[in-house]
């Protein structure tokens, strides 16, 4: 079977992470973020993650791939993210995206390997309010947001108890994470940046610096 994904998308990269943790194994297939057919050619629009299973069959939304990695792999855990976990996903989004907006498209990532990726990327994202050079200007003020949801995120995940949390919740966390390593002028909380490192090489999937 075939995942195809953008190397900085948060619903891609949980659907991997859970797939990392599940020992599942699909062949990744990063998609140009200039490239107007793959996808189409698929599902009739440009969208990711999409996963072509090995009958042809396709699934096309982050959490039904997740729910059928978890059925294949006959796994307890719930298919759906806790009300925490969906809380502070709230909370983090636009934290992320002002990250992420100004940076990931000149970070080598593979679906931003052309110009035109570049190009169309800052054409679609930038905005008023997500101005890309005033976002990176502000860095040292987007710093601090995104250490109170670190912090928040140690708590969300009970680090400090041990305990085994549910994929799809670890899997949340871990994919809006991973694009804060985007920004250096954040200071980690050491428990949450080794968690976060462990994750990566557990599931396979790469943070974003």
């Amino acid at each position: 079977m075939k995942l195809y994904i953008y190397e900085h998308c948060p619903f891609c990269a949980r659907v991997r992470y859970v797939a990392g943790m599940l020992n599942i194994n699909p062949d990744i297939v990063v998609v140009g973020y200039d490239d107007e057919k793959t996808t189409v050619d698929i599902i009739g629009k440009k969208q990711v993650p999409i996963l072509v299973k090995g009958d042809g069959d396709v699934i096309s939304e982050s959490l039904d791939i997740i729910e059928y990695f978890l059925n294949l792999s006959d796994s307890t855990n719930k298919s759906v993210p806790s009300d925490s976990i969906t809380e502070w996903q709230k909370q983090s989004f636009g934290v992320l995206q002002k990250i992420g907006y100004p940076r990931w498209h000149q970070m080598g990532l593979e679906e931003f390997g052309s110009d035109s990726a570049k190009a169309l990327w800052r054409t679609n994202k930038e905005t008023e309010v997500l101005n890309f050079d005033q976002l990176v200007a502000n860095s040292a003020e987007i710093a601090k947001e995104a250490e109170a949801l670190i912090d928040k995120a140690w708590s969300v995940l009970d680090l400090d108890s041990h305990h085994q949390m549910n994929v799809v919740d670890e899997a949340v966390v871990f994919s809006i994470l991973r694009g804060f390593f985007s920004m250096k002028e954040i200071n980690w909380d050491p428990t949450v940046k080794d968690w976060m490192e462990s994750a990566s090489k557990k599931s396979n999937v790469k943070l974003i610096k």
